[in-house]
Order: C-alpha cells, then structure tokens, then sequence
C-alpha cells in the first residue's frame, strides 16, 4: 500500500501530518510526501520528526509543480499493490484504508474504493451541511456503464472519491494521467472520470476520510467560471479517445461531453440550476452506452 502526501505551505498542519503517518505507517506500507517549492527547514524538521517511521521518504525540491502535478508524480513513484492521495490538512485511519482495501480486493473488476467524507472546521467541529455524502453510491449489484461515468463530473457523483484506493496499475496507466486543467478547477472530478473509464468505482460504507474546512484552502479560492468547464470538457473528450480510439461507443461520448460541457459553460451566472441531459434518447450509440460494462479485469479490453 502506498499513502502519498502532498505538501504545500503546510507547517501549520506538521501535527496532522505526523498523526497520519504514525496511524498508516506498517511493515507493508510506504509513505512518500513531496514538498515542490522548497520549503527545506520544514522538509527537514519533518523528517527528524518522523525518523523512526519506516518505510518513509520525504521529497523537497524548489521545481514549482502545481498541485496537480506534483501528485501525478507521486503517483507515478508508488509501488505498493494500491495507492491513497491524502491531503496534508486532512485525516485517515488504518481501518477505513484497511476496508477499502479489502473491497478491492473482493471486488476485481472496481478500480477505486471510496467511503464517507466527513467535514470538520480546523477546532475539529463537525461541519454536516459540509458532508460529502455517497451512500447512493453503491453500484456494485449491477453493471458499471458508459451513462454512470458520463454522468460523473456534472452531476457532482463519487464526491470525495479522489482520495479513495485506487488499483496502482490502472492510476500509473498512461490514459489515466491525472492531468491539470490550465487553472487547476475540476482536475480531479475529470481524472475520476478518466478512471471510471476503465473500470468500476466502488462506495464502501465507512468513514473514510475527515475533510478540513477553512477559508484559506486551495478549493476555497476557486472560481469555477464558463473557461473552467471548458477546460474540464477539453481534458474528458481526451480521456475518451485515450480509452476507446475510434468507434461508435467513443463517438457519442464525446458528442455528449461537449454538449453537456457547454451547457454548464453556458449556465455560469444563472440563477437556476443546470439542466444535465444525455444526448440520444435511443438510437444504437445511447443503447450501446448504457449497455456497455466497463469492467476492469487486469487486462484492458478497450484498448485502441
């Protein structure tokens, strides 16, 4: 199992950090966090903190990566058989990894396994109108389809399954790169999409994950204006044409990206909410999407 931290002006959560790792840490477990601007004094008093810690690598370099980038790194260091993104200001349990895990494990053709996200504030008060709730989310008793992924990022589905368990060999593929937007907004919600591609996302009902909310976090500063969902669309029709080349299946996905991508761009400002439809209401390409099990097996039966 690999726990990947990236870090980021994040002295102020050094406490948050240590009780993570000393919660995860394990003979089987490595724990890689990446510090991309240079911040050496607090790299270093992490690391004589943590020296007892096995399995523990601490990086720092002044290369500038944005946030995005410096976990498609991290991603691409791991070697354990699943790998978890965990936040610096946020908080895990070895159980909730230890059940996610299994899930995977009992589940071959799921890719990711997320659980509950619970919202505090920094005093550690529960934040419940903050709560990323997926207990809908629980399509293992049938199919994984085209029409679940497609729905994914417009419809706000899997909230908090970014830092969920993820197969390392489906994360390191290629068509999975977790690639950054030009303003970073909706990154993540389009790289689950580019891993619903290739397979299932399982919801597990456990606490998973204990979300921090305060006004000067990354998120909180977003402005998700017409270009971000534009950009975000740009990123999908490439994870589409990434996973299904040329067919008929990847011609109305990308047909139904761009429509609905420019429906949302559309509805910025609006005071009404958006109206999210598929394209075809028949036809041989809609029943094919929403006939079509996305099934990862190990071995990838959609490639080009």
């Amino acid at each position: 199992m690999s726990h990947l931290i990236p870090l980021y002006r994040s002295e102020r959560f050094l406490a948050i950090i240590e009780e993570n790792v000393r919660e995860l840490a394990g003979r089987d477990v490595e724990i890689i966090l990446a510090d991309r601007n240079g911040d050496h004094a607090f790299c270093y008093r992490l690391q004589e903190r943590l020296s007892d810690v096995a399995n523990l690598r601490v990086i720092c370099d002044a290369s500038n990566m944005n946030w995005v980038e410096n976990i498609a790194d991290l991603i691409t260091l791991a070697r354990g058989q699943y790998l978890q993104i965990l936040p610096h200001d946020d908080s895990t349990t070895k159980e909730a990894t230890r059940r996610l895990c299994a899930a995977l494990d009992q589940q071959p053709d799921a890719v990711l396994a997320c659980g509950q996200v619970r919202a505090f504030d920094l005093d550690g008060n529960r934040l419940e109108d903050r709560d990323e709730l997926n207990a809908e989310e629980n399509p293992d008793a049938r199919s994984w389809t085209l029409d679940d992924v497609l729905r994914l990022v417009w419809q706000g589905r899997f909230n908090g399954a970014f830092k969920g368990v993820i197969r390392r060999q489906v994360a390191q593929d290629a068509r999975c790169r977790f690639k950054a937007t030009p303003g970073t907004i909706l990154s993540e919600r389009v790289w689950l999409f580019s891993l619903g591609l290739a397979g299932r996302l399982a919801f597990v009902p456990v606490d998973a994950l204990a979300k921090r909310y305060y006004p000067e976090s990354t998120h909180r500063q977003w402005e998700f204006g017409s270009q971000a969902y534009l950009d975000a669309t740009e990123l999908m029709v490439e994870a589409v044409k990434a996973r299904f080349g040329e067919s008929a299946l990847a011609n109305y996905a990308v047909t139904d990206v761009l429509e609905n991508g420019g429906r949302f761009a559309e509805s910025v400002g609006s005071k009404g909410p958006v109206r999210f439809e598929y394209l075809a209401a028949g036809g041989p390409d809609a029943e094919a999407s929403r006939a079509t099990d996305l099934r990862w097996s190990g071995v990838d039966q959609y490639a080009a």
